[in-house]
């Protein structure tokens, strides 16, 4: 390799990129993440020359974006709400619209005691962001991947939270202890196999496909959520789902009819699509002695 700088670096590997048709954005990012240099630094030392590890280094994930990569994986990391948290191929990389769900419950639910599970957390991002952001609230962590587990303890750590962190499908590893919470948070998988088309082609190459796909026109991982709601939701508890953007009529119909009285809202996003369902689990229920009654999940 012939000794050249990281000036002259950073514009072949702009010119790599555009060649691709990808963004020329990561081609200076790529200096802070791989090399600590940021843009001041850059404009004052861009003439020094590259070590040849570095170099090797900057070029190989320069051609992982080019060949389509998402830049979070190839750097290790995507910020969330002002946070950097670690990725990897088996979590999804965190979305900015699930940062208005974060905001949501942050303003709806009030920080006295309360115990909050983030179902299917991946990352971490949704239920972390929830601890570090609460002073009384315990939050618990919940995932089937366990090397998904593994980075949201990473960035557990990583922030200082003190969430608790359990393997296990939905709701299974709250049953199997006990647990009953007073607020379910879960973004899980809700991309339908008819909507594969509309997938862009790197999400469907490189985000992990047990994060994002689920039957039933991507409602039946909420569907079971919701028909378990009496087995880990305190009386009165609420519930926050991200959904898809056609997936609120059919979903809010379905909680309407399993449970009888509840009314869920349905919050747009920063693009104007349904984004958000959330709703107070407060069930109707007919008593023969007592007529129609507003109560718990007492049957």
């Amino acid at each position: 390799m012939h000794p050249y700088s990281y000036r002259e670096m950073v514009k072949e590997a702009k010119a790599s990129l555009a060649m691709s048709g990808e963004e020329i954005r990561p081609a200076t990012l790529l200096l802070e993440d791989l090399f600590g240099m940021d843009m001041t630094r850059f404009l004052l030392e861009g003439d020094r020359e590259v070590a040849d590890e570095d170099r090797v280094r900057y070029e190989s994930a320069i051609r992982r974006i080019s060949e389509g990569e998402p830049y979070q994986y190839v750097a290790g990391h995507a910020w969330f709400y002002g946070e950097k948290f670690t990725v990897t191929r088996d979590t999804l990389i965190p979305r900015n619209e699930t940062e208005e769900l974060v905001e949501l419950v942050l303003a709806m639910e009030p920080d006295t005691g309360k115990k909050v599970v983030d179902i299917g957390c991946g990352t971490g991002a949704i239920g972390l962001t929830l601890s570090a952001a609460w002073q009384n609230n315990s939050v618990i962590l919940t995932d089937v991947s366990e090397p998904a587990l593994e980075v949201a303890g990473a960035n557990a750590e990583k922030l200082g939270t003190n969430a608790d962190i359990l393997a296990g499908n939905l709701f299974e590893p709250l049953i199997a202890r006990n647990i009953k919470v007073d607020c379910i948070v879960s973004n899980p998988p809700y991309i339908g196999t008819d909507d594969f088309a509309d997938m862009g082609e790197s999400v469907i190459a490189h985000e992990p496909a047990l994060a994002l796909f689920a039957e039933d026109d991507g409602l039946a991982l909420y569907k079971r959520m919701v028909d378990q709601l009496d087995e880990v939701l305190n009386d009165g508890g609420t519930v926050y789902f991200e959904i898809g953007w056609k997936q609120a009529d059919m979903l809010r119909a379905y909680i309407m009819q399993r449970w009888p009285g509840v009314e869920p809202t349905v919050k747009k996003d920063m693009n104007g699509n349904d984004r958000i369902l959330h709703f107070r689990w407060e069930v109707h229920y007919e008593d023969e002695n007592l007529g129609y009654q507003n109560g718990s999940a007492q049957r």
